[in-house]
């Protein structure tokens, strides 16, 4: 019975084995799956914080854009006023363009604020207010140019300290906008 028992135990060993190698595997297996789920939903997460980025960094940058082409076509409608002898049309032109880049400015910072938590609201209002300040100015010094020349009859160059003040107070809202902006993107 030796020899027997010997084979029973031998054949229950073995049997056992198995057993344990098979929910080792099982087990390892599960484990496999878990960590490569796990590293998929990491790499998704990484792959969508980037895209979001992206964009917001793109949006960020359409809105300094179009602030900085609105600010350059009101200083173009103060040197229109500056020169000597500048005619009506042109000066209508000008301040035209105004208007469009100060639309396509607000259609930049409603696409920005759509990617934006409220905390960083804040920062995109007082860019835009500083844009509006700044226009406002301009056509009130326009504005008055153009009743001092209906009564004096002559388009002598005119000034625009309204204007000059606000548009300074506007590079500073840009610079500090777009410092704060590159500090919550690359940080």
């Amino acid at each position: 019975m030796d020899g027997q028992w010997a084979v029973v135990v031998g054949a229950a060993l073995g049997a056992s084995g198995a057993v344990v190698g098979a929910l080792t595997s099982w087990a390892s297996a599960r484990l496999q799956a878990r960590a490569h789920v796990n590293v998929a939903r990491l790499q998704q997460s990484a792959a969508h914080d980037a895209e979001t980025t992206a964009r917001r960094r793109a949006a960020y940058s359409d809105l300094i854009l179009s602030v900085d082409t609105a600010r350059r076509h009101m200083r173009m409608v103060r040197q229109h006023v500056l020169a000597p002898g500048p005619g009506g049309d042109e000066l209508e032109t000008r301040q035209a363009a105004v208007h469009d880049r100060i639309r396509e400015m607000q259609a930049a910072e409603w696409v920005l604020r759509l990617m934006l938590p409220d905390d960083e609201q804040a920062a995109v209002t007082e860019l835009t207010n500083a844009v509006y300040a700044s226009h406002q100015a301009l056509i009130e010094d326009v504005d008055e140019w153009l009743e001092q020349a209906s009564v004096d009859g002559a388009r002598a160059p005119g000034g625009t300290p309204r204007y000059e003040g606000r548009a300074s107070e506007l590079q500073a809202q840009m610079m500090s906008f777009a410092g704060a902006a590159h500090a919550r993107l690359y940080a």
